[in-house]
């Protein structure tokens, strides 16, 4: 089924010749049908009981809910072609007709795209004229002395205030940045005779923001007839532009664009890395403006699909961890790391099964099974207590001795603890956790 909601052909196929819903093809029960489908697939993988609960297991399993998941990959397809125009035979067929979604695609849409405060219009999609070439430009990245961050700041500074006048003596020099904090995302660009400073849309990513700024300033900052040399401190930006692809970031494609047809006007546009914060004043002064932007400043509405798309999958799995603190497996067991963290650090796949059913509270005891009446005795012969897992390991007097020597190895004080007090202490680090699984052995447990 996954495969199928990938299958763009397929997907494209059925969105215009046949008219049928895509993201609402599957009604709620077939949706439910994906869950449980899911959920057995996860007890068998991590050697869990039947009886482990969702929330618990989907938490270990660091996954998000399979019904979820085809709702956003089926949005995903869709904004990944609104991305594309003009290119995408979804909204441009050969004879030249737009394709018309179905009602609840449309509205599934619609809902997304209220969700994220923007419209389509306002993704960022393909040039007319995608633009591939890694020459695009002149990109210094690693060519002069001051373009390493280890030297001190006052070296950084005059070395490049040298490297200008020595290599860039009649470049018109631009400054640009891109700034994210917790209220703004926004760019800013200056020159010796003008800046700006734009709040852009809050999902888009710091190297989007940075990207922008550059496009940004090549529309409102240059001098016609003069080359023009564009300074910025994001070496992710300026490599992903000299490594340029089709597959590239539709932002970094239309940068190129804009850079091609200046060079079509003959005018020599040259990109400069400057290593931030290292006292050089045209950057420290971009990063200034970017910083003060507010809620007054000018807005504008561009947004990356990439960053749509990571924004998605995070919300998706984000469902997960709410759900999992929700409930009431949170104040018995605390915050867990999934089982792909922890199997790093495990030897082999018997230790995984083990650390799984120790997390979830699923290792066979007798105090276990008697809730589901397969045992008839569910107390401890030593304590008289409810034989489960939380006793064995934190109060069972036959094992006390074993405690102590575990409890020093972790690092514990205090002599008595919950249990997610001592799954936080065992899953610390590699070295307590192999610890712990050494020492199961001597608690009957294996």
């Amino acid at each position: 089924m996954l495969l199928f909601m990938d299958d763009s052909t397929e997907l494209m196929h059925h969105a215009t010749a046949k008219s049928s819903p895509i993201i609402n093809k599957f009604s709620e029960t077939h949706l439910k049908a994906c869950n449980v489908i899911q959920t057995t697939s996860l007890r068998i993988a991590l050697g869990v009981p039947i009886w482990t609960p969702n929330v618990i297991l989907l938490k270990l399993a660091g996954q998000e809910i399979l019904s979820g998941k085809i709702k956003r990959l089926a949005i995903q397809f869709f904004i990944k072609q609104i991305a594309t125009q003009p290119f995408s035979a979804l909204f441009h067929t050969p004879d030249k007709i737009y394709s018309q979604l179905v009602e609840k695609d449309a509205e599934s849409l619609r809902i997304t795209f209220r969700t994220l405060n923007c419209i389509p219009d306002h993704v960022i999609s393909l040039p007319i004229f995608p633009h591939s070439n890694p020459n695009v430009c002149e990109i210094f990245l690693k060519d002069f002395y001051f373009q390493n961050k280890e030297l001190p700041s006052s070296i950084i500074s005059s070395d490049f205030i040298e490297c200008i006048q020595r290599f860039f003596p009649n470049h018109f020099i631009i400054a640009t940045d891109g700034s994210k904090s917790h209220c703004h995302t926004s760019i800013a660009g200056f020159s010796c005779l003008q800046q700006f400073c734009y709040r852009i849309h809050p999902l888009n990513s710091l190297l989007t923001a940075e990207v922008l700024a550059i496009c940004q300033a090549l529309d409102e900052l240059i001098l016609p007839e003069t080359d023009i040399l564009i300074l910025s401190d994001s070496f992710s930006a300026l490599s992903s532009l000299k490594n340029i692809s089709f597959h590239s970031p539709k932002v970094i494609q239309r940068l190129a664009a804009k850079i091609h047809i200046r060079k079509n006007l003959n005018q020599k546009i040259a990109l400069l890395w400057v290593p931030g914060h290292s006292g050089v004043s045209w950057n420290e002064k971009a990063d200034s403006i970017a910083k003060q932007v507010s809620d007054f400043s000018p807005y504008i509405d561009w947004i990356a699909s990439e960053d749509i798309l990571s924004h998605l999958k995070k919300q998706s799995f984000q469902i997960t961890e709410e759900n999992y603190h929700k409930s009431k497996y949170q104040s018995l067991i605390g915050n867990i790391p999934d089982i792909l963290t922890i199997s790093k650090w495990t030897g082999n796949r018997v230790q995984d099964r083990l650390i799984a059913r120790i997390i979830s509270k699923t290792i066979t005891t007798p105090g276990l099974l008697s809730r589901f009446n397969l045992h008839p005795d569910p107390l401890c012969r030593v304590c008289n207590e409810i034989n489960d897992i939380s006793h064995i390991l934190l109060r069972c007097q036959k094992y006390a001795s074993v405690r102590v020597t575990l409890w020093r190895k972790l690092n514990i004080v205090s002599a008595n603890i919950t249990y997610d007090v001592l799954l936080s202490h065992v899953l610390v680090n590699k070295n307590h956790l192999l610890i712990f699984v050494q020492t199961l052995k001597y608690f009957d447990i294996d």
